[in-house]
């Protein structure tokens, strides 16, 4: 786990109330288009169906700059290109929130695929990549170690499973030459 970079960036905990804050202006800017004449909870109840957590964390991340979000793009071909791109360090990134090893590897198993079309060249619209990341929102009540460089210790995650998974992980990555970043973050 000691060899692969991973990073905590604070400002993209996310949480209950940003999540709302975001439906709430979705349904500003719907209610008069597609939501008009359904009561606001309707409206609303739907938009959060639309923009469950995951959805709603990558468009903020796109909203804000530096990422270009391709969550439930190219799901007809069978697979998912990416959940976000960022573009600073042409990484591309698998998101999953979650506090369970068996929730989070799927997020191992999208990134694994994605790279295989990568390399594969499937795909003619693919940005430059350099870098291949999961990024975790984990739902746990303590943090991992993070040093003062905001390095987080994946060693201290407990969940073997995805221990392994992220091992597996890295080792395609790296015999795909590419270098394999993890960014975590915590569901507040």
């Amino acid at each position: 786990m000691k060899e692969i970079e991973a990073f905590y960036h604070s400002q993209y905990d996310f949480n209950a109330t940003i999540h709302n804050r975001f439906i709430e202006e979705m349904y500003e800017l719907e209610k008069d288009n597609e939501y008009a004449g359904n009561t606001k909870d309707f409206s609303v109840e739907a938009l959060r169906k639309r923009y469950y957590a995951e959805h709603c964390f990558n468009l903020i991340r796109q909203k804000e700059g530096t990422f270009i979000c391709y969550d439930r793009e190219n799901i007809a071909a069978g697979y998912e290109k990416m959940d976000l791109y960022e573009k600073n360090t042409a990484t591309m990134f698998a998101v999953k929130k979650g506090k369970a090893s068996s929730t989070l590897c799927y997020a191992v198993d999208q990134s694994l695929t994605a790279l295989k079309m990568y390399k594969q060249d499937k795909t003619p619209d693919w940005p430059e990549i350099k870098n291949v990341g999961l990024w975790f929102i984990l739902e746990i009540k303590t943090p991992l170690h993070t040093d003062e460089q905001n390095k987080v210790d994946l060693s201290s995650l407990n969940m073997l499973m995805l221990k392994n998974r992220l091992d597996h992980w890295k080792k395609e990555v790296r015999l795909a030459g590419f270098k394999p970043i993890v960014y975590i973050n915590y569901r507040t």
